[in-house]
């Protein structure tokens, strides 16, 4: 039954590499995009694919846990959200100066260099030699059966190991649905 689930095929290291650069780049396109858009419209959309390539590239980097949170709430619902808040502000935003091209990217830019920088001093990611895979990883094959009595490896991590995690994103979506509820009485009440 379990060769039922897997896949025909497995990319490589070497492409998956590739893919995750290509997704990165189509990420700092998106950036610079949402920065000149002037149009809410197209904004709320730009930062929909934003969402969704940032999804994409969990996937690459082995986190489908977070790749589903993120394009469940930053691709589907956020979106939703703010489509209907614009629908019920309008084009117009009354008061709110807009950003200055210029220093939203000069903003940008400095957070691209201090977040290349600080990744730095993080080992390179898949390397067998980090401390993440010579100590996590040996403990969670080693240990699961007898901790949490569970067949399913990803399972017991995701319920067990770090249940609180878990408990956290599925506390962000609830939260983020009763909040998409309440957007959407209030209009009701007022139409």
């Amino acid at each position: 039954m379990e060769e039922f689930f897997t896949l025909p095929f497995k990319i490589s290291f070497v492409l998956d590499k590739m893919l995750l650069f290509i997704a990165s780049l189509v990420l700092l396109i998106t950036c610079f995009w949402l920065i000149i858009s002037r149009n809410l419209i197209e904004s709320i959309i730009i930062m929909s694919v934003f969402s969704l390539f940032i999804g994409i590239c969990y996937l690459f980097m082995d986190a489908p846990d977070v790749a589903m949170t993120e394009t469940a709430l930053g691709a589907c619902l956020s979106t939703c959200v703010l489509l209907n808040v614009a629908k019920i502000v309008g084009e117009d935003t009354g008061k709110l100066k807009k950003l200055n091209t210029l220093l939203a990217a000069i903003l940008c830019s400095f957070f691209v260099v201090i977040l290349t920088w600080i990744s730095l001093d993080l080992p390179s990611f898949g390397t067998q030699d980090s401390e993440v895979q010579t100590h996590l990883t040996k403990y969670y094959l080693q240990n699961t059966r007898t901790d949490i009595a569970i067949p399913s490896f990803v399972a017991a991590i995701l319920a067990s190991y770090r249940g609180y995690d878990t408990l956290g994103e599925t506390t962000v979506i609830l939260i983020a649905g009763l909040a998409v509820l309440v957007i959407v009485s209030r209009k009701n009440n007022h139409a």
